[in-house]
């Protein structure tokens, strides 16, 4: 039987890097942000490129989608639990079809850098609490703690825990998923801007420059509000991370 891997985030979380793993296994079909075509259009105040007008823009559409394309082989999906809240929350029947794993960054860092991108992000859109809304989905739906990779993590030591991710998903490790050529995937075409550190990547990561731009809390208070809003659920599933 195929696999599903739904691989849950929030906003410059890292987790385009790990799914440009996926893409370079070349044994599952990846989708980017399917649920975004829900929450988001051409039109959106949200920066975007090359929008897919091809895409399903419903919450039944894009599921479909990805169950039918389980049918033909693995599927490996990324999304934003916040895209899709509502139906996700009470659509137990498509989280028990998948292997739902987590991702989280301290939320300092993915903060100022949506910022940078998105000056204008409401408070739901950094992501953290939706994310831990579904977390508690997924916990109370298996009955355990479902699997979750500190973004930090990832990038000091990627190869073991890409290594320890694979004994999870009971899937092979295979050591030429951990580097690629520098290119944009076609599944990246619509949020390209977003994606330009791991565009020109060539494998997984410590970013040079480790220091916080904190001064950011203080230039924009509304960004202080958001950090003490969405910390909480971080420090939360941080607790859990694998």
């Amino acid at each position: 039987m195929n696999k599903m891997v739904g691989l849950w985030a929030h906003p410059r979380s890292r987790s385009t890097v790990l799914e440009r793993v996926f893409i370079e296994r070349g044994d599952f079909e990846v989708f980017h942000e399917p649920f975004a075509h829900m929450a988001f259009s051409a039109d959106s105040a949200i920066p975007s490129d090359e929008w897919d007008h091809s895409l399903p823009t419903t919450y039944e559409g894009i599921k479909a989608q990805l169950i039918q394309a389980k049918e033909r082989r693995h599927v490996f999906h990324k999304d934003m639990c916040y895209h899709c809240l509502d139906e996700l929350t009470v659509d137990v029947g498509f989280l028990a079809q998948q292997d739902n794993i987590f991702i989280i960054r301290e939320p300092a860092s993915s903060i100022i850098s949506h910022h940078r991108i998105h000056p204008d992000m409401p408070l739901h859109a950094i992501g953290h609490k939706a994310l831990y809304d579904i977390f508690c989905v997924v916990t109370k739906l298996t009955g355990k703690v479902p699997y979750v990779i500190n973004a930090d993590d990832l990038a000091a030591n990627p190869e073991p825990v890409i290594r320890k991710l694979c004994d999870y998903l009971q899937i092979e490790f295979l050591p030429h998923a951990m580097s690629w050529q520098r290119e944009c995937p076609a599944q990246w075409k619509t949020w390209r801007s977003w994606h330009v550190a791991a565009e020109n990547s060539e494998r997984i990561v410590m970013p040079e420059k480790q220091s916080v731009d904190m001064g950011a809390f203080d230039r924009y208070p509304k960004l202080r509000e958001m950090y003490e809003y969405h910390r909480t659920f971080y420090a939360r599933m941080n607790e859990f991370c694998q």
